[in-house]
């Protein structure tokens, strides 16, 4: 029996989606209330984060109103349920899957190790409405009214909010928008599963798909595999439903286990680490990539140096210590 891909949402109205997201503690009237006045207020619930934005990454912030509320909902009990569904190479914004996984997920069992690293540009602010619109309606089965409510709550206008642009997209910041990521590019990520398995097979591969960052092992593969590969991914991202997936052609690097780096041109970088997602891979294990292991060091001899009085930096350290205890741990 074929699994499906998609999951059955079926929302067909607002009263419905009361119904859905409603609770002991949270009645339905209580909800279509909630609902109600989010609609009503929807521009006045979220705002610009006003120090993570930057141009062409707006961060929005909706914490402490009833539309973060109405969307911490939607992610939960909507949305959440239907994370087991979701390919084993998917990660980040699902449940028990997050970057450490995705990195332990790319060791492999064989050796001589080559890495990937793909970075798609400006993820969140490529997937526009219509798409989220369509994947309620056509993938989940809801009703034109009910996949209207539900995308126009996870969607803001382009572009900075004093300065809207003339379309919408997920927003990013939004509790809804990592797993709508996902689900509305799910056809794309798993052509690309697929193409990795039938250009690298029998050299185990694996692909990790991380929001926006791709990373893609296997062993003894050499640079030139790895550059017709990446050209191959170029072309289903550019196809994807004629809304391209561009990526950060700066951030493309193609890394052997020894180190030796190699830029999406085939020219080489130099010596670099073997890591991903802050993460340095070894044979079997990993542990603290170069910045968190910089962060490490420099909060400890701020520490030290201050006789160990320095509030911040023990702080720092201890917090440091205890991520590095967690990601060292299997």
């Amino acid at each position: 029996m074929r699994r499906r891909r998609y999951p059955k949402i079926h929302i067909q109205s607002k009263n419905e989606l009361a119904k859905h997201i409603s609770s002991s503690r949270f009645p339905q009237s209580k909800v279509l209330s909630l609902i109600n006045d989010v609609q009503k207020h929807f521009g006045q619930y979220w705002s610009d984060h006003p120090t993570q934005s930057k141009p062409g990454k707006w961060v929005r912030n909706a914490a402490g109103t009833n539309l973060g509320k109405l969307l911490e909902l939607i992610s939960e009990k909507v949305l959440k349920p239907n994370d087991e569904f979701l390919p084993n190479f998917i990660f980040g914004g699902i449940s028990g899957l997050n970057h450490k996984a995705a990195v332990l997920h790319l060791l492999g069992k064989k050796r001589k190790r080559i890495l990937l690293k793909l970075d798609i540009t400006k993820f969140f602010e490529q997937i526009r409405y219509e798409r989220v619109y369509h994947f309620f309606r056509d993938k989940c089965k809801c009703s034109d009214k009910g996949a209207r409510l539900l995308a126009s709550a996870c969607c803001v206008s382009h572009g900075p909010k004093e300065m809207p642009g003339s379309y919408k997209t997920i927003a990013r910041g939004f509790a809804t928008s990592p797993r709508l990521a996902v689900w509305c590019n799910l056809d794309t990520f798993i052509r690309l599963e697929r193409l990795v398995r039938k250009e690298l097979r029998g050299k185990d591969p694996r692909i990790a798909i991380y929001v926006d960052d791709i990373g893609i092992t296997a062993s003894r593969v050499s640079k030139e595999e790895m550059l017709k590969l990446y050209e191959k991914i170029k072309v289903i991202l550019a196809q994807d439903n004629n809304q391209p997936l561009p990526l950060n052609n700066d951030k493309t690097k193609i890394i052997y286990h020894t180190g030796e780096t190699f830029g999406e041109d085939g020219n080489y970088l130099g010596k670099w680490r073997f890591e991903h997602l802050g993460a340095q891979m070894n044979r079997n294990s990993i542990t603290l990539g170069s910045k968190p292991r910089k962060k490490l060091e420099s909060a400890t001899l701020r520490w030290k140096e201050s006789d160990h009085r320095d509030k911040v930096a023990k702080n720092q350290r201890k917090a440091l210590l205890h991520y590095k205890r967690y990601m060292e741990a299997r």
